[in-house]
């Protein structure tokens, strides 16, 4: 079942677990609406400019995509005044399921190597000319889910194939195992459900039923990270949301992110990105 939100102009499809936008400067709200999905926007004309993790800009230029993986905190999009861009947006749940044992290639590059742009993606301009058509439920309502989940399948191998083919992404030999990348996938999948994220590694590996000790060996084997460089990623991933799309006070955000402290969170952030949280705020809400 598909339906078109007019407020925003956004097509949902598969149980709202994969949004279409059009046109993104028709959604005023994107950065809060995508938080939950992983963002796949193709800059059809005019620049992009988006800052990724609090620190990382990163540019789209037309005919290229922006990849954000889901729970990734995005400065709101920067736009050309000539910029149009479409977006599609899936669920971590529905792009496991469209990608399989391939999901390792998605994480791989946006976790580990953060891939964000990838270029020359005009082969995508001719997945477009379909997409109403897949999208409308009216023209082809037997199949329609079948229809509609081939197509994502499809589009994703092919920028899991494009991602392959990057540089960066041949740089580091993989010695994991199908079972690491398995366990690994579901730790980063802990990670981004947990609403307090500052845990113990041995809170997510008893959740694994792993020990520490093992869970770090696959998280290094696999990502080259630690469970704890993840985990600290992942709380100034909010953190950095907090201060920027909220009025909370630094209190509030250091309660909500599980310290005991404002004193503590303070400097925790401080050590993590080289300023205060308030400076941070400060500096990033300037013309928003």
């Amino acid at each position: 079942m598909k339906k078109k939100s007019t407020e925003y102009n956004i097509t949902h499809a598969l149980k709202d677990d994969v949004l279409v936008i059009s046109n993104i400067r028709e959604v005023n709200n994107l950065s809060t609406i995508r938080m939950a999905y992983n963002t796949i926007v193709l800059c059809q004309k005019g620049k992009i400019v988006v800052e990724v993790g609090g620190s990382n800009q990163v540019k789209a230029l037309p005919n290229q995509l922006l990849l954000i993986p889901a729970g990734k905190m995005v400065q709101p999009m920067l736009m050309s005044a000539d910029a149009v861009a479409s977006a599609l947006l899936i669920s971590d749940r529905t792009l496991k399921m469209l990608l399989g044992n391939q999901i390792n290639i998605w994480n791989k590059a946006m976790y580990m190597k953060e891939i964000y742009v990838l270029p020359d993606a005009e082969w995508i301009n001719g997945m477009q000319v379909y997409m109403s058509s897949v999208f409308d439920g009216n023209s082809m309502p037997i199949l329609s889910q079948e229809i509609i989940y081939s197509f994502l399948r499809t589009v994703m191998l092919m920028i899991c194939e494009k991602l392959l083919q990057l540089a960066d992404m041949m740089t580091v030999s993989d010695t994991s195992t199908i079972h690491d990348k398995e366990v690994f996938n579901l730790f980063l999948q802990l990670v981004s459900k947990q609403e307090k994220k500052r845990q113990r590694v041995s809170f997510y590996a008893n959740q694994l039923h792993i020990t520490s000790k093992h869970l770090s060996t696959i998280s290094k084997r696999v990502s080259g990270k630690s469970p704890l460089r993840w985990i600290t990623e992942s709380v100034m991933q909010d953190g950095y949301r907090f201060l920027i799309e909220t009025d909370l006070s630094v209190k509030e955000i250091s309660n909500r992110l599980g310290f005991p402290n404002s004193s503590f969170f303070g400097q925790y952030f401080r050590e993590q990105a080289g300023v205060t949280p308030i400076s941070y705020r400060t500096e990033h809400k300037k013309g928003l």
